[in-house]
């Protein structure tokens, strides 16, 4: 879809250049500072400069107290623990996390997690009753279990002690496991909220090193799966997820995990720098694979793996399955396609026999990105089916399915992004409902998408000074996106080069003066004949290419329009 190109309210020159001076970075870092609602010194220091001091106490989290002494307890008591994960990146990297840190610390621990189509999401009695099976004494779940009501209290029967640790939004009420560990929990006075899975798994090993009087087992060791799954989870990366991801990015360039190594050199990233985009799309993908098709514990075994033959083996495995994901997906994708009626309603539910329940989220979004809308897909299973949704920033999907949720067998989530289970006869209704909440919620401008712009500007302001200040701004994610500008009247000063994978040519104004080696990688066939006719506006983000150690400034390409287009729009 076309997006809109809106840009942001700029602060006035007075001000720009006063918090310039105090500062000390150009005026047009103070407006990307700004625009991310950075506003006063002290956040512009712990912004561009984190430190691992600046984590919060991880005893200000509600439970931690019970859940440390509990673990502590089992500890000295040489029982056996089980972690217990969802099936995603988020939910692998915390249960590798906890299961490593356990056992470096002489436990005997063990994990699990379960068949997404067979078993479905979070705990479930069979697994429970094996656990029992096993002489288990404590679970521990990774990223999973807020929503477990009523499996909880069936643990409690068997004996089995249960801590939650989840970062999902609470339905009604917290699971009475003996201790919860989840900053959306009613009056938990934890300071920073959107933790991914992993972070709360993360902060319960921070508290047991604090507790513990060996010094053997640091938990800053693990900051790379901490980042593996912060990112791939798409959450805030603002605040404490932003300390954890510009550390845990560090140590993942000079990872000893043998698993992550092997999957890095299987993903053609040996020798290049790591940063979060190879993580949410190169990475993350591999590590997820299994998960969709298969099992997620093949996942956590590579990440366990002590031996290089091991690693490899199951980075190999785990490639051919995101490439057999691929093909399934891209024909799930064009089924979808056809399925669509012409006349687009404000959310998308799209029902069809024999798609693949571990590829719904992914089909979900694709419909999103495409039409932008709300996008609801179930996959039929007899009498029920299996349903993912991926939402748009207006329209907070899970607040919709708890408005719906007399419909529902059961359903999960946040804001952006929720799965449920439901009978077939009520889709139809569903489809009605979530509409009609759409339609009371959303404008038809809510259903654009858009360029959020930084600030206008002419090439001249773009100082290599400026690009290396710029980095200072990642690791970007949600939140925190990629600096956008506009350049207006610019021409290419060479024919633009085309291949498969993008567009690269010199771009400059006709009147001289400053010159860039600019590059898109997903222009549309209308903004490749727009870069062939020699006159335009852009949008682009200022970037350092560095390859084979050469340094070339460069604006990676975002959008493009004819010259003089003037179809900005100033934000409100």
């Amino acid at each position: 879809m076309e997006r809109k190109w809106i840009i942001r309210e700029p602060l006035k020159r007075e001000k720009r250049l006063f918090l310039s001076r105090e500062w000390g970075f150009p005026p047009l870092m103070v407006q990307l500072l700004h625009n991310r609602g950075i506003v006063e010194s002290e956040e512009v220091k712990r912004f561009l400069y984190p430190s691992l001091k600046h984590l919060q106490d991880p005893f200000l989290m509600k439970g931690m107290d019970m859940a440390v002494q509990r673990i502590t307890e089992a500890i000295s008591r040489k029982e056996r623990i089980l972690i217990y994960g969802d099936y995603d990146v988020d939910g692998i990297s915390a249960t590798t996390l906890l299961l490593q840190f356990l056992r470096s610390s002489g436990v005997s621990a063990y994990f699990y997690i379960p068949h997404r189509e067979k078993e479905g999401y979070g705990l479930n009695k069979s697994s429970l009753n094996k656990a029992v099976e096993m002489g288990i004494d404590l679970v521990i779940t990774c990223d999973c279990g807020i929503s477990c009501i009523q499996e909880i209290n069936y643990a409690n029967s068997l004996g089995l002690d249960v801590i939650v640790t989840d970062h999902h939004r609470v339905k009604e009420k917290v699971p009475s496991a003996y201790a919860v560990l989840d900053p959306h929990q009613p009056d938990c006075s934890y300071p920073f909220k959107e933790l991914a899975g992993v972070g709360v798994a993360f902060k319960l090993i921070q508290a047991l090193a604090q507790k513990s009087s060996s010094k053997k087992v640091e938990p800053w060791d693990y900051l790379d799966l901490v980042a593996m799954g912060t990112i791939a989870d798409v959450v805030s990366l603002k605040g404490e997820n932003r300390i954890l991801v510009k550390f845990g990015l560090e140590r993942l360039n000079q990872t000893s995990n043998l698993g992550l190594r092997a999957l890095i050199e299987i993903a053609g990233l040996d020798g290049k720098e790591i940063k979060g985009g190879h993580i949410g799309f190169i990475l993350a993908p591999r590590l997820n694979a299994c998960g969709r098709l298969s099992l997620s514990r093949k996942a956590v075994r590579l990440l366990l793996s002590t031996s290089w033959g091991e690693a490899i083996k199951l980075a190999r495995d785990l490639d051919a399955e995101n490439r057999q994901r691929q093909k399934i997906e891209g024909s799930m994708r064009r089924e979808a396609d056809k399925l669509l009626p012409e006349t687009k309603e404000s959310v998308i539910i799209l029902t069809k026999d024999g798609w693949h329940p571990g590829l719904i989220g992914l089909l979900a979004s694709y419909v999103r990105e495409k039409y932008f809308r709300p996008a609801v897909i179930f996959s039929p299973q007899g009498d029920v089916a299996r349903g993912s949704a991926r939402s748009i920033p207006k329209f907070s999907i899970f607040n919709a399915l708890q408005e719906c949720e007399d419909l529902l067998l059961s359903f999960g989530g946040h804001k952006m992004a929720a799965g449920m289970m439901i009978p077939i006869k009520n889709i139809a209704i569903l489809k009605d409902r979530l509409n009609e909440l759409a339609e009371e919620t959303l404008s038809s401008e809510d259903l654009v998408p858009v360029h959020l712009i930084d600030a206008r500007v002419s090439l001249e302001e773009l100082e290599s000074k400026f690009f290396e200040d710029m980095e200072l701004l990642s690791p970007y994610g949600s939140d925190n996106p990629q600096p956008l500008f506009l350049g207006e009247g610019l021409s290419p000063f060479s024919s633009p080069e085309f291949n498969k994978k993008f567009v690269k040519a010199v771009i400059g104004t006709k009147e001289g003066g400053e010159r860039f080696e600019a590059i898109a990688f997903s222009l549309s066939e209308e903004g490749k004949r727009i870069m062939r006719s020699g006159d335009i506006d852009m949008i682009f983000t200022p970037t350092i290419n560095r390859w084979k150690g050469r340094e070339t400034l460069q604006l990676e390409i975002k959008d493009v329009r004819g010259g003089n287009s003037n179809g900005v729009i100033r934000e409100n």
